[in-house]
């Protein structure tokens, strides 16, 4: 190559160089920059992230009201339940089943019972039973043998609803006729207390009806008259 191909080729490259001198390229980011943007998005991912569990938990909260809600027993309903060997106790009664076979309900004065319930906790220790809550079921004739099964304590006269007892009814589930069950009818009383009206039922043979049975009772039974419950007669 001779010497004035190499002024030429110098030339050329400077003016090259000059001409790329004047495009602005852009600046690459510092490290620092760089690092601070991976730090800013990490956060926003956390903050999203918790986020979305804040708004799981509030949902499944508010799933489990609206179940329990849905489920909660009506006012006035057994809504606390104790079960220990031999002994089933809700707000509104409690049944102990005795070591001789024989069982007792006691019955809380101040509280309306479910009457499903009672139904299922008596089933629970051998005593089949019809439970409603402003009627009673009878078979005609009544079948026989209904002071073997339920016995009451005697007493010299009426106890006035006023007094606050707690009657208790002790059953012989072994002394059950075949073919017959218990019937119990609870009635709230106008101006306060509550009747339970108790009769022996032929379990294919029966009628319900909303009329309380009388100051008497049945004819073949037993009733009791307790309780201080104010407010109108619950149907």
């Amino acid at each position: 190559m001779s010497d004035s191909d190499q002024i030429i080729d110098s030339a050329e490259l400077r003016e090259l160089r000059d001409s790329f001198s004047g495009v602005a390229m852009p600046e690459r980011p510092r490290l620092e920059a760089i690092a601070a943007r991976g730090r800013a998005h990490r956060r926003h991912r956390r903050s999203r992230a918790a986020g979305m569990s804040v708004a799981g938990v509030v949902s499944a909260t508010a799933l489990a009201f609206a179940v329990t809600s849905a489920n909660a027993p009506a006012p006035g309903h057994s809504t606390i339940r104790t079960l220990a060997p031999g002994t089933i106790r809700t707000t509104a009664f409690k049944i102990v089943k005795n070591p001789n076979g024989k069982t007792t309900l006691t019955l809380n004065p101040n509280e309306f019972l479910d009457p499903a319930t009672l139904q299922s906790d008596l089933a629970k220790y051998g005593i089949p039973a019809k439970v409603t809550y402003g009627s009673f079921c009878s078979s005609e004739p009544a079948p026989a043998g209904f002071s073997q099964v339920v016995s009451l304590p005697p007493r010299e006269a009426p106890v006035p609803p006023q007094s606050g007892m707690q009657p208790t009814i002790t059953f012989n589930p072994a002394a059950l006729p075949a073919g017959t069950e218990l019937s119990f009818g609870f009635f709230q009383l106008t101006g306060g207390g509550q009747q339970a009206s108790f009769a022996l039922i032929d379990t294919s043979s029966y009628s319900c009806t909303s009329t309380a049975p009388g100051p008497a009772g049945p004819a073949e039974g037993a009733q009791l008259v307790y309780g201080t419950h104010p407010g109108p007669a619950r149907s």
